[in-house]
């Protein structure tokens, strides 16, 4: 079997349309697709043997996408959702980008949104991305060059910044910048991934048989212990350009959720997994800001914002 340039993992749900793995079949070339259900979630019909479909032992978001990368084979690797559309040609993006950018470690792909239900939407034929080569890389600040004609860069996040206490009652600003939080919707060298999926999953173990596994946020949570340990490895220190982000046209579509999922969106406690960075590294003090802020969102949504105001009155 030959090596797949490329692996897309997608974590799926119920009520996943047919429609959507038969696009998902027209992206062409050497790519594999790895798709994992939660229990008792049926399998969607598929005829493309690049496609395979595992059930997963638990439910949720971060154990799907983990046992999706822990069998993820590509050179290169991919995380999207089960309501997301690919451009048929990634594959030569993705082989055009590193030939240009050998030492990058990442790239963020292009998204753009469509209503709920407007299939004919998200089906239409794609544009035509256009020559990697002949693009202008930009800076993350400069807004002055056009997005449709450059490469944005990204820096590695900051993740030196000092631990603000001030993070509990007042909001974080240290995730502003150029820089990117999120794993999902960026193609990583997926040789470092998977390094970076080993020290993770033993943080799931507590004692003896008694795991851990939290149930949503494996997004911020592989994007910035990636970039941790870019970091710790000494492959990139701060300031550091670690890879770019393409421009429009659109390398992938997105199908906005369904009104019913408006809620479960907006109500996960992301904190519950943001803890596993400072276990894992303690020594950054940005880990240890992003898990302050979540704490005093978490406390907010609970008590309300005038009883937090009593609890902590200095907080103006």
């Amino acid at each position: 079997m030959t090596k797949p340039t490329l692996s897309v993992i997608i974590p799926m749900r119920d009520n996943v349309p047919q429609v959507w793995i038969e696009a998902l079949s027209k992206v062409e070339g050497n790519v594999e697709f790895i798709l994992v259900y939660p229990p008792e979630v049926p399998l969607l019909n598929n005829n493309d043997p690049r496609i395979r479909q595992i059930i997963s032992a638990l439910r949720g978001e971060v154990i799907q996408r983990i046992t999706a990368l822990l069998n993820a084979l590509g050179t290169y690797v991919l995380s999207i959702n089960c309501d997301e559309y690919l451009y048929p040609k990634i594959e030569e993006v993705v082989i055009e980008y590193f030939k240009r950018f050998p030492n990058s470690h990442v790239f963020k792909l292009r998204q753009k949104f469509y209503p709920y239900g407007n299939q004919e939407k998200l089906l239409e034929e794609w544009e035509s991305f256009t020559n990697l080569e002949n693009l202008q890389v930009r800076r993350g600040e400069d807004h002055h060059l056009k997005t449709t004609e450059t490469l944005q860069e990204i820096p590695i996040c900051p993740l030196e910044n000092k631990v603000n206490l001030l993070c509990l009652i007042k909001d974080r600003k240290d995730h502003h910048g150029p820089h990117q939080e999120n794993f999902d919707k960026k193609v990583w060298k997926n040789s470092l991934v998977q390094e970076q999926l080993n020290d993770i999953v033993k943080l799931f173990t507590l004692l003896g048989p008694l795991k851990y596994i939290p149930f949503w946020c494996s997004d911020r949570l592989l994007g910035l212990s990636m970039q941790a340990k870019l970091h710790t490895k000494g492959l990139a220190t701060k300031g550091d350009i670690i890879g770019h982000i393409l421009p429009f046209p659109e390398q992938f579509r997105t199908e906005n959720n369904p009104p019913e999922f408006r809620y479960k969106t907006t109500n996960r406690r992301y904190v519950l997994a943001e803890c596993l960075l400072v276990k894992l590294y303690p020594q950054y003090g940005y880990f240890w800001n992003l898990v302050l802020a979540s704490i005093k969102n978490l406390v907010g949504i609970k008590l309300g914002k005038d009883k937090l105001a009593k609890l902590i009155p200095f907080s103006n």
